[in-house]
């Protein structure tokens, strides 16, 4: 009996070693690697590069302040977006901080931070195009793979033919191109780029948005970085860095959740 019980007890303990090896600190591993890695795609104001290749935005700059309130560096690495909660989960990257729409069923595989941003799907086409909202369901509309945008094209907008492209950026390339009439993306980067510079001959098409959402930045589940960056998010808020940022890239606060 004895031995037994020494064995039940020793698979027990063996069990408990996996289980907390299972859940290692994601905060220990960033200080001991003295780096957090940031999972982004080109993604303006978000996420972009500037003249120099340097990272900048709102996400970007936000980014820089968390590692350096961590005293680690921030590194930024272009991810595929309909990969990123692998790329998260096998700890390629630490978190996903890229105007990222927290939605219930991402919510099911990775936890969020507190949300800190407003944003809605708006449909894109050529200035001029005869096209009107109620059109959008017989075009050929680009959309990023696992992209909030994606997930309104195959739910709320049917029979259209979807082509998933890797980022938003090439969603409205393909626009351009004539190879997709539509292109379903953030309103946040439409009202950024749409009409302007590379995207001038392009416009938001009236009366094609599409929902409410809010940005959050993604974690593991469980991970202890969470409370870190959501007080780190907070105290942004109340110090009024948040608000000179959303001026700056002209993207709207989410102030109930930031306030709370």
């Amino acid at each position: 009996m004895k031995k037994i019980i020494a064995l039940l007890l020793a698979v027990l303990m063996i069990s408990f070693m996996f289980v907390s090896c299972g859940k290692k600190s994601d905060l220990k591993r960033v200080e001991k690697n003295e780096k957090i890695v940031i999972g982004v795609t080109v993604y303006e104001p978000m996420d972009y590069l500037d003249a120099e290749g340097n990272w900048v935005g709102f996400d970007a700059e936000l980014a820089k302040m968390f590692a350096d309130s961590l005293g680690v560096n921030c590194q930024l690495v272009i991810i595929n977006w309909a990969n990123k909660v692998a790329e998260l989960n096998s700890k390629q990257i630490d978190l996903i901080w890229n105007g990222m729409t927290a939605s219930s069923e991402l919510g099911e595989q990775i936890d969020f931070s507190v949300s800190y941003a407003k944003n809605a799907q708006v449909a894109v086409v050529k200035k001029g195009a005869t096209l009107t909202a109620a059109d959008v369901a017989n075009a050929t509309i680009a959309v990023e793979g696992g992209s909030a945008g994606a997930t309104v094209a195959e739910e709320t907008i049917k029979g259209a033919n979807i082509n998933k492209v890797a980022a938003q950026v090439d969603a409205l390339n393909e626009v351009l191109a004539g190879t997709s009439q539509v292109a379903i993306v953030d309103i946040t980067m439409a009202q950024n780029v749409v009409g302007k510079g590379t995207y001038a001959d392009l416009q938001i098409l009236a009366g094609a948005s599409y929902g409410d959402e809010v940005f959050a930045v993604g974690l593991r589940k469980g991970s202890d970085l969470k409370e870190k960056l959501d007080q780190f998010l907070k105290d942004k808020y109340a110090d009024g860095t948040l608000t000179a940022l959303a001026a700056k890239y002209n993207v709207g606060l989410n102030t109930d959740e930031l306030s709370k």
